[in-house]
């Protein structure tokens, strides 16, 4: 299994700004569960520094590319509207997916 973590840190003064913008981009570019089903959907927390959210998708086999094309073009439309916003995409593979990257296979369950 692969997935895909989106996250964004952005200032409080930003927030419902934020949440709206969000709103739209899940509009514009709606869950696929032929590409990717959603862990967390929307993950949001208070921090010394703002809000950090967080979205975590589990992507379909062969369908990285769609559920990264996906992922992009909602963080656009949020870069482009919220003042200083930092993003950030992340793939991250479970043990059966990463153990063969050192020649290793993962054990039955």
């Amino acid at each position: 299994m692969v997935l895909l973590v989106s996250q964004t840190w952005y200032p409080a003064s930003e927030s419902e700004k934020a949440g709206k913008i969000y709103l739209e981009a899940l509009k514009k570019f709606p869950d696929d569960r032929t590409i990717a089903k959603p862990i967390l959907r929307s993950g949001v927390k208070m921090e010394k520094e703002g809000i950090h959210g967080i979205a975590i998708y589990s992507v379909k086999e062969g369908k990285f590319k769609e559920a990264m094309d996906l992922a992009v073009n909602r963080m656009l439309i949020i870069g482009k509207e919220i003042k200083d916003v930092k993003m950030s995409i992340d793939t991250y593979y479970d043990i059966t997916e990463a153990l063969p990257f050192v020649g290793l296979t993962a054990p039955e369950e």
